[in-house]
Parts: structure tokens; C-alpha cells; sequence
């Protein structure tokens, strides 16, 4: 059964109705809520100086967390504030090839956008990194991750697809990002174009967005406050993001 989260707040383009006003958004970094960089206040300070239009702080979550219904008090606070587009989000894992999300329902329901990532792989009671397998047994893992997080749903966005592959082996097939970007299309979840993880691949990526067309988040994955908004200039070849 495939879990509907459509409702949530963000409305996500498909990658074919994208435009300028879009692509100033990063939707996927991290804060020092977790393991990046800058309070709230001083990221949508860095956002609207740089140029960025939209914005989602999307800090790392379990099912056992308990930082974030503050976390969404004070986004909503500062968003109010500063007068500026923010949006409550996180970033969870994988928990199984059932496709389950490590979040607890209540976080979920409070989020504006919610990502699904594959980060270690869970095999049996442990988890286990990219690089423990060979490149081409780690490309499979993922891919079948990946394809039964989407197919189950109750997320918006899957997370730097392919990224632990490439970070370990500095490889994702062409045929493996085409099966999670129909599946993507499919279902209605967003592909997490990330400007961290996808670099290398933005002309096979742009090809097949244009081919199958699914919802597109845009996203720098930044872990450091100077790097959030850079996944415009990368990701859509804009010398600055203003």
C-alpha cells in the first residue's frame, strides 16, 4: 500500500514547469540543530542575502528524537520574524527493505517536508556503509531501498538518490537513476536533485527528468552555512543565485 503525505504545505514543481523563481530555493541542508552549521536566525539571514527565495531546514531525525517540536516552533518563529519563506522540514533513513521511514508520526505530521534518505543499509539486525560491499552489490542495495521506500510512500522527497554508492564508489548507473525517477513519477514523490551527490550527473539526470518529468526538490545538502543556496549556481549553471 502506498501512503499519500501529499497534503503537506509545499507545493513541489515537476522538473518540465521549473523556472527562475523555483530553482532559488535549497530544500535539503543541515542546521546546528544536528550536525551542521548556524541557528535558524543566521541561516534565513544567509538565505535572503544570497538571493534564495525559499528555504527548508531539514536536520536529521530518528524515531526517538525529541528536539523537534521546538526545532518547528522556532523556524516558524523566525520565518514570521524575518519575513521570509521557511519551511519545516528533516531528513530520516531508511529503516528496512520495506521501505519504512525512521520518524515517529507525530514529527511527520508536523513537518512541511519530509525526506527519506538511504544512508547505512540495513541487513538483518545491523546497519552497514556503502563501502563494505562492492560497487556493483552496492548499487543494487540502494536501488532496491530506494524503489521500496517510494513504492511504500509516507515521505515527500527521497533523498540524494544514489549517493551512497557514488560517495563510496564514485558510481550509479544510468538504468538504476532512471528506475527511481519513473518510480519517483509514479508515485509522486519528489527526486532530491542535490548538488552534493549529483554533480557529476547533472546531464543524464536533466535528461531523464525531462523524459519522465516528476516532481523536482533542489537541494545543497550543506552542511555549512556558506554552502546553502550553492545547488543553484551547480545544479542550473547561474553564476550567482540574485
Amino acid at each position: 500500500m502506498h501512503i499519500d503525505n501529499s497534503s503537506q504545505s509545499f507545493s513541489f514543481k515537476h522538473f518540465n514547469d521549473i523556472d527562475e523563481d523555483y530553482r532559488k530555493s535549497d530544500l535539503h541542508f543541515h542546521s546546528e540543530w544536528t550536525d551542521g552549521e548556524g541557528t535558524i536566525e543566521d541561516i534565513i539571514e544567509h538565505a535572503k542575502t544570497v538571493g534564495l527565495k525559499r528555504i527548508c531546514f531539514t536536520d536529521h531525525i530518528r524515531k526517538g528524537s525529541t528536539y523537534f517540536p521546538d526545532y518547528a516552533r522556532e523556524i516558524r518563529r523566525q520565518a514570521q520574524a524575518l519575513d521570509f519563506e521557511a519551511y519545516v522540514g528533516f531528513e530520516a533513513k531508511v529503516m528496512n527493505f520495506d521501505g519504512e521511514i525512521d520518524v515517529s508520526a507525530e514529527n511527520l505530521e508536523a513537518s512541511d517536508i519530509s525526506i527519506l534518505s538511504v544512508h547505512r543499509f540495513p541487513m538483518g539486525q545491523k546497519l552497514f556503509a556503502a563501502k563494505e560491499f562492492s560497487a556493483k552489490m552496492s548499487q543494487e542495495i540502494e536501488l532496491e531501498l530506494s524503489l521500496a521506500a517510494i513504492k511504500r510512500g509516507g515521505f515527500r522527497v527521497l533523498g540524494h538518490p544514489g549517493g551512497m554508492s557514488l560517495t563510496a564508489h564514485k558510481v550509479f548507473n544510468t538504468e538504476y537513476f532512471e528506475e527511481i525517477i519513473e518510480a519517483c513519477a509514479q508515485y509522486g514523490i519528489a527526486f532530491d536533485f542535490n548538488s552534493r551527490y549529483h554533480i557529476d550527473h547533472i546531464p543524464v539526470l536533466t535528461s531523464l527528468f525531462t523524459q519522465y518529468n516528476p516532481l523536482v526538490s533542489i537541494g545543497s545538502d550543506a552542511h555549512r552555512l556558506k554552502n546553502i543556496g550553492s545547488c543553484t549556481n551547480i545544479l542550473f549553471g547561474e553564476n550567482e543565485v540574485v
